[in-house]
């Protein structure tokens, strides 16, 4: 009797064995081929369902935060002898010369700095200012192209094509006008004396030159002009960043602004009011496309004659369906291919600005 109860228990013994290493091989296998926590994959720390991302359209909420760059505005760099007017065929342009400014303020840096910083932070797109400028010629003032003038400004938005331009005004009582090359002077005697500091920092749609949201302080007192601006715009940058988005969601929604102009070349063999091979009128060939690639059909004509045709407040999409950016030269560009396509005429886009489009039709 004893002799069986043995045999029974280790019988049980083995099975219970047997069950924990099936157990355990199970569970090495289990891992071994992806069942468990991988090592080293990149998506590790990642959250939501990847799978479904990856094979989703892009996320247009993750596109929708404008692309900022900042800047000094005219007013500081006329304080400091950086902007000037010149005239080129009768007509004046204004000279913005950034690199001499850059070498005059030393405060430029910091003020520009911080400013980008605290964007930076809340994710928005940025353009560094100093590091533009590098990419822009600075050897002439002006480039004058198809009798445009064209001046650091105009190269610099055309080089970053940002979508909001953050101009910062500044100046204090204790700044002194100076021909040196070098920072600034005081007319304090003393630099931990207190100052009045004003500063303007405007956010400008870099498309139509509005402005959509802005800071203005005057006559704060404070031992450092820096410190005090900075310290200034810590409290009023939430307020700034949420008008800006506001703004930003309202051109997602209803088109980006913008002008367009067609004009006909000297050589041009017909004018805008001649027949088409559509059967339409070449004018109302152009009228209707803007009509139907228009955010709601909107925009407003100025000019309709036989050498020209003028919108305002063309409104333009700024995504395609899938979410994908959908830009003025995206617009542009499918404007002049269709215009080859169906009418069979060739046309140069000779727009300077971010938001016009000015196309020149040349020949059949």
């Amino acid at each position: 009797m004893e002799e069986n109860s043995r045999t029974k228990i280790n019988s049980i013994m083995k099975k219970i064995k047997f069950k924990f290493l099936l157990t355990m091989v199970i569970t090495i296998t289990f891992v071994s081929c992806g069942g468990g926590k991988p090592q080293g994959n990149l998506a590790d720390n990642a959250s939501g369902d990847m799978v479904a991302y990856a094979s989703s359209s892009v996320n247009a909420i993750e596109q929708a935060r404008p692309t900022i760059i900042v800047i000094p505005g005219d007013g500081t760099l006329q304080n400091f002898g950086c902007l000037t007017q010149q005239k080129k065929n009768g007509e004046s342009y204004v000279i913005r010369d950034y690199q001499t400014y850059l070498l005059k303020d030393d405060r430029c840096k910091r003020l520009v700095g911080h400013i980008q910083d605290l964007f930076t932070q809340q994710n928005y797109p940025l353009n560094d200012f100093e590091q533009s400028l590098k990419k822009i010629s600075t050897k002439s003032a002006t480039d004058v192209a198809d009798n445009y003038a064209q001046d650091a400004k105009t190269r610099l938005m055309q080089t970053v094509n940002p979508d909001i331009i953050l101009e910062l005004d500044y100046q204090t009582t204790a700044d002194k006008k100076q021909n040196k090359l070098t920072g600034h002077n005081y007319s304090s005697p003393k630099s931990e004396d207190p100052k009045n500091v004003s500063y303007t920092l405007r956010a400008i749609d870099a498309y139509n030159n509005k402005v959509v949201a802005s800071i203005t302080k005057s006559n704060m007192k404070g031992t450092s002009t820096t410190e005090t601006i900075q310290d200034d715009i810590d409290k009023n940058a939430t307020k700034l960043m949420r008008d800006i988005q506001q703004y930003f969601s309202d051109i997602l929604t209803r088109g980006r602004d913008v002008t367009v102009r067609i004009t006909l070349d000297r050589d041009c063999p017909f004018g805008l009011l001649d027949e088409s091979i559509e059967g339409d009128s070449y004018a109302d060939w152009i009228i209707d496309y803007i009509k139907t690639h228009t955010v709601k059909g909107a925009y407003k004509m100025v000019i309709n004659t036989n050498n020209e045709l003028s919108f305002e407040n063309v409104r333009i999409p700024l995504l395609q369906e899938d979410g994908t950016q959908y830009g003025v030269y995206d617009w542009t560009r499918d404007l002049q291919k269709n215009l080859k396509k169906n009418l069979g005429i060739k046309s140069t886009n000779r727009a300077q600005g971010l938001g016009e489009i000015v196309l020149t039709i040349n020949k059949l």
